[in-house]
């Protein structure tokens, strides 16, 4: 009975992805990825074979209730006219500034990265004691600390070289903030940092017309399987040393990594727990209050491991949500989420490019739900982004364009 609710449930998220696909006629309105991204995320769980423990009806129904939910929300929002204006824009000093000091702060990333991995030496690969020092594996978490900084800088710059790109992908200078944003994120050694970056750029280029859509699915697939075995054998995250085990090991890593949080998410339902009331999520807020000196409470951002049966320590974008305000009030986060992501997608659709490339970051976060929370948890990251990008551009005038036919790219002049 509990399998035949599970299907019964997987087959109205799937019905709900394609209905919400021919209302919007838009693959990548975030109702739609949303939907799509659950409806492949539960039907591998409930309908591939694989070693985790199986899950219970009430993590199906959260998970139902929260992408239908999410979907309401987004349409809440509606359609954005054909007729809305759109401005001109121009780039401001702030965009070489980020680049330059991009370009500037590599060698000094680069040098203490090397002192962070001679900290940790237990393996004759710098990478892999990097990694070690950074995730604090064996000693204690060691950080960058203010040159952190500069892989946000970093990546915004690139944003913005390809927002503001006159052609149809990076200018001279777009190229070498790409080439130095993964050298960054290879120094940063978590495949978020990649994801960030890959997902940011793919879906700036899509909203500006640079990629065809029709191409979107069969590049991200690729692009993301590559980035996943390649970084996780790099840092020795998946397999040994024979490159068949290595296959294997990076398979099953594959699975933990796309349904282990799936598991966790089951387990911390089934426990008991007491309502935190916004500690959870919005961590990042009381993280502030409290390094300015008040007496508050912030909780880590590490969560306790689980055997799922593999251990695991990331339990989908809903537990920070039903810790703080229970199941019910999770759904009603998920419905806010969803009405945020239509209207940044509403104003990345007018072209102008600070929300372009806001909503294409914003897109990593849903992306990332079914791993764990990208939005309140990270939100000192998001801000960091804000203050970075919004400068970098600055309105002209508006135009308003005709009905028929696509809207321009916009024009970007540089300054």
């Amino acid at each position: 009975m509990t399998v035949a609710l599970q299907l019964a449930m997987l087959a109205g998220l799937l019905g709900l992805a394609v209905a919400v696909l021919r209302h919007t006629a838009d693959p990548i309105h975030p109702a739609v990825l949303l939907a799509g991204l659950w409806s492949l995320v539960l039907g591998l769980y409930l309908l591939a074979p694989h070693a985790l423990q199986a899950i219970g009806i009430a993590t199906v129904l959260l998970v139902t209730a929260g992408s239908a939910a999410f979907v309401l929300g987004a349409l809440a929002v509606g359609q954005s006219p054909q007729t809305a204006t759109r401005a001109r824009f121009t780039t401001t000093a702030m965009r070489p500034a980020l680049f330059w000091l991009a370009v500037l702060g590599l060698p000094l990333y680069a040098m203490k990265a090397f002192e962070l991995a001679e900290s940790a030496a237990f393996t004759e690969s710098m990478l892999i004691n990097l990694r070690i020092a950074l995730t604090g594996e064996r000693d204690d978490v060691q950080t960058y600390g203010v040159l952190g900084y500069l892989v946000q800088v970093s990546f915004a710059s690139t944003l913005v070289e390809l927002a503001a790109s006159r052609r149809r992908g990076f200018e001279a200078r777009g190229w070498i903030s790409l080439l130095v944003s993964l050298v960054y994120a290879l120094l940063a050694t978590g495949r978020t940092f990649v994801f960030v970056l890959i997902i940011g750029l793919v879906f700036v280029a899509v909203v500006q017309g640079r990629i065809a859509r029709r191409h979107l699915i069969w590049a991200a697939v690729i692009s993301l399987g590559v980035l996943f075995f390649g970084l996780g054998v790099l840092f020795n995250k998946i397999g040994e040393d024979s490159p068949n085990i290595n296959a294997l090991g990076a398979l099953d890593a594959l699975g933990l990594y796309l349904l282990g949080s799936l598991a966790a998410l089951d387990q911390a339902l089934a426990a008991d727990m007491s309502l935190a009331w916004g500690l959870n999520s919005l961590r990042s807020f009381f993280a502030v209050l409290h390094s300015l000196g008040a007496d508050v409470t912030v909780v880590s951002l590490v969560k306790e491991y689980v055997y799922v049966p593999e251990p695991t320590n990331v339990y989908t974008v809903f537990l920070p949500y039903v810790e703080d305000f229970g199941p019910a009030g999770a759904v009603l986060c998920m419905a806010l989420l969803g009405w945020g992501h239509a209207r940044l997608y509403c104003a990345a659709k007018s072209l102008d490019p600070r929300f372009v490339i806001l909503h294409a970051l914003a897109v990593y976060a849903l992306l990332m739900q079914f791993f764990q929370d990208q939005y309140f948890s990270l939100f000192t990251f998001w801000a960091v982004f804000v203050a970075l990008v919004f400068p970098c551009f600055r309105p002209l005038h508006a135009t308003r364009p005709g009905r028929s036919g696509p809207p321009p790219r916009p024009s970007l002049q540089a300054s």
